[in-house]
């Protein structure tokens, strides 16, 4: 019987994400397929991390008090459209800027964890 809680490795060469805004919309998809894990070759591009990853460092921004519950809940809505908000589109100024608060959150951390390219 396998562990489930063993981490698995991915054995490809990983491809980082080349912005949060990428990495969040990953880990949406994910969710939606019921892929919390996000590894393991189910995808043909190896990422860098686990969805999971991605979801600690949104919840280690609220906890900081970088992030408010009106970011997470922006976060969510337009995640799980994997669209980001735009005018143009009925989004608010303000809902577009919340977005864009949160990724350039999510992009610092992110980053450090190379996660996402660092140019």
């Amino acid at each position: 019987m396998r562990n489930k809680y063993q981490k698995q490795t991915d054995s490809r060469d990983t491809t980082p994400f080349e912005s949060s805004e990428e990495a969040w919309f990953w880990y949406c998809l994910c969710e939606q397929l019921g892929n919390n894990r996000g590894h393991g070759g189910s995808s043909s591009i190896a990422r860098p991390c686990e969805s999971s990853d991605i979801i600690i460092a949104v919840k280690r921004l609220l906890q900081q008090g970088c992030l408010k519950p009106e970011h997470i809940r922006v976060l969510q809505q337009y995640g799980f459209e994997q669209a980001p908000p735009h005018p143009n589109f009925g989004a608010s100024r303000r809902i577009c800027g919340l977005w864009q608060e949160a990724m350039a959150f999510l992009d610092t951390i992110l980053r450090k964890k190379g996660i996402i390219y660092c140019f």
